[in-house]
């Protein structure tokens, strides 16, 4: 889905894409959004199944010929993926660990040097869930470079797209802007950029408490509506056909909800990177809306150094 950045003006980065399987429905959905992406020339992709040690009623490990077991059949989902994106020309080296899929997905990818890694929204069994947490959720976290949480969408490849992309005026929210100008979309493909302002709540005791919340909605709908210009113009610029909306409610609630209202095949968000006890009590934006979004969803991580390349999928 995207073209790698350069760093200088005079060498081309090759663009590197980590798809993370294992053996769902899910993952089917990752690889197919793989095969129908008309990748730039010498994109190079890794195919990476983790086995997870299985774990017993009683916390034992299981013996080793269930984990050989568990590796034979890990090699052969590899391979096989490996020769379906091969089949179209593709580049890619299938690639087995053993450990816990939650951290080797992340450290696989950093080691890798990957610029995207594509996923599945679950990606594990419910036992699996309930005893690692969602594997999706810890790449999403854990990850340093952008992320897609694959979902399929009934659309008909190569038929126009509708993205939702969602802008908060932060530097990683400038950078989804860039992203998606920078891609080749299909044909009359339309981008609804989105902004949501959350008053926060005013003091019973506050003078002309009425007043006070007015002049705030108005002075924050001024500034959503600046990022907003901001970014349409962008894509304006490079050729998209755009609609806008400025909406007021709780942030993550609203884009999720109007992805769906819309119909979305894809909500494109930027991620602050909030670590530690701000994430754990506030929750993150771009985790909320990745995990709970009925359609697919990128985002793109507000590291410098980890800008979201360009170019588009079908």
């Amino acid at each position: 889905m995207f073209l790698k950045q350069l760093k200088h003006s005079a060498e081309v980065q090759i663009m590197k894409v980590l798809l993370a399987t294992d053996f769902s429905e899910f993952s089917d959905a990752v690889l197919r959004a793989a095969e129908q992406t008309p990748w730039p020339a010498k994109t190079s992709f890794a195919v990476l199944n983790v086995v997870a040690p299985a774990v017993a009623t009683y916390g034992w490990v299981l013996p080793s010929p269930y984990m050989e077991v568990e590796n034979e059949s890990a090699t052969k989902l590899v391979k096989e993926a490996a020769a379906r994106l091969s089949a179209k020309g593709l580049d890619v080296t299938p690639v087995v660990l053993s450990g816990y899929p939650k951290q080797l997905i992340p450290e696989y990818a950093e080691e890798w040097g990957a610029d995207l890694v594509m996923v599945g929204p679950h990606g594990a069994s419910a036992l699996a869930r309930f005893l690692l947490g969602s594997v999706a959720r810890a790449v999403l976290r854990a990850s340093r470079c952008s992320v897609e949480i694959v979902r399929q969408t009934p659309r008909e490849p190569g038929s126009p797209m509708k993205i939702l992309l969602a802008i908060d005026g932060s530097e990683c929210s400038e950078q989804a802007a860039e992203s998606i100008a920078g891609r080749a979309w299909p044909h009359g493909s339309v981008v609804r950029v989105l902004s949501v302002i959350n008053l926060p709540p005013v003091g019973i005791d506050a003078w002309n408490t009425v007043s006070v919340i007015e002049r705030l909605r108005a002075e924050r709908m001024n500034v959503a509506h600046v990022w907003i210009e901001r970014a349409a113009r962008k894509l304006s610029a490079a050729g998209l056909e755009i609609s806008t909306e400025v909406l007021d409610g709780n942030v993550k609630a609203t884009i999720v909800d109007e992805a769906k209202r819309c119909g979305a095949d894809l909500v494109v968000v930027g991620s602050h990177g909030r670590r530690g006890l701000d994430r754990m009590m506030l929750g993150s934006v771009a985790e909320v809306v990745a995990m709970h979004s009925h359609c697919s969803v990128e985002v793109i991580k507000g590291d410098a150094d980890r800008r979201m390349p360009t170019s588009q999928v079908e």
